[in-house]
């Protein structure tokens, strides 16, 4: 009998040094990720934003001036840039006298064509660099300062505790065809198209759930605003990837849930949660939002 109580213990021990073992792993991975994800906003262009402007045919001017028709702020931009030369869909860039611009690497000092595929067509003029790229139905011009002063004031984003009752199970609902859905965005008049093939059905808190998902490359894409909006995170809600399903299952983990980027930059263009995608619940985990920009 002794040994069979003595067994016991043992099994109850191995037991909860397993579950320890397990949460202190899930721990590790989420911070991990947390950690990640810290770096990618300091590296990933999405402080680094001071405008974005339409491109009008004809002809505009770039500068920190008063006169230029594309304003930059004045930390680091010239009084005058150069100017850019639309006709039709194309956009040429003339930089103004004195100004050292370099396009891909090379040096320019006459009017040049502006590539608008992705990763070329890059302008540097100091620690000013800008493209023309087609957006929301027009062409644009996205500038960046690479030294602005929130890529070295980011000490980090401010996160709940984690907490493993918010990696939850989800059931994926698959609609009988794709669906394409036009999803508004911050800051700008125009609906981003993006595909919808289902929604997730999970249970929280005891609530049962159903949020509208989107395919973004090979992951599922969800936004969601909850009671915690406007208090401990961003008010435009929040965004958060799951594994595609298997066997029409997922697992949502919401310790992973995190605010849209134009939380931290409004030169960044976010979309916004569906309005069926709200939660009448404090999700209580992820990201908590601190405002970033002086």
């Amino acid at each position: 009998m002794l040994n069979v109580v003595r067994f016991g213990w043992v099994t109850m021990v191995l037991v909860a040094q397993l579950s320890s073992a397990c949460d202190v792993a899930y721990a590790a991975e989420i911070q991990k990720w947390r950690q990640d994800f810290d770096a990618d906003v300091r590296s990933g262009n999405w402080l680094s934003g001071i405008g974005n402007f339409e491109i009008p045919l004809g002809t505009s001017s770039l500068g920190s001036s008063q006169k230029s028709s594309m304003r930059l702020p004045p930390l680091h931009a010239a009084n005058s840039i150069g100017e850019l030369i639309r006709r039709g869909d194309v956009v040429k860039f003339a930089p103004s006298r004195g100004i050292h611009a370099q396009i891909d690497g090379h040096v320019t000092t006459k009017p040049t064509i502006l590539s608008i595929k992705s990763g070329v067509g890059r302008v540097r003029v100091g620690s000013i660099e800008f493209r023309v790229r087609p957006y929301a139905d027009g062409l644009y011009l996205f500038v960046d300062d690479l030294e602005n002063p929130s890529i070295a004031e980011f000490a980090g984003n401010k996160w709940f505790p984690i907490d493993d009752s918010y990696r939850v199970p989800a059931t994926f609902i698959p609609y009988e065809r794709p669906a394409e859905t036009r999803v508004p965005l911050t800051h700008i008049e125009w609906k981003k198209p993006m595909t919808s093939t289902g929604d997730v059905v999970f249970t929280i808190g005891g609530q049962n759930i159903r949020l509208k998902s989107f395919i973004d490359e090979d992951k599922l894409f969800i936004m969601f605003s909850d009671l915690t909006n406007g208090q401990d995170t961003y008010g435009g809600g929040r965004f958060i990837y799951a594994p595609l399903p298997k066997d029409r299952t997922t697992t949502l983990d919401f310790n992973k849930a995190f605010n849209p980027y134009c939380s931290l930059n409004r030169y960044v263009y976010c979309p916004i949660p569906p309005p069926e995608n709200r939660v009448d619940y404090r999700i209580a985990a992820g990201e908590q939002f601190q405002s970033h920009e002086q």
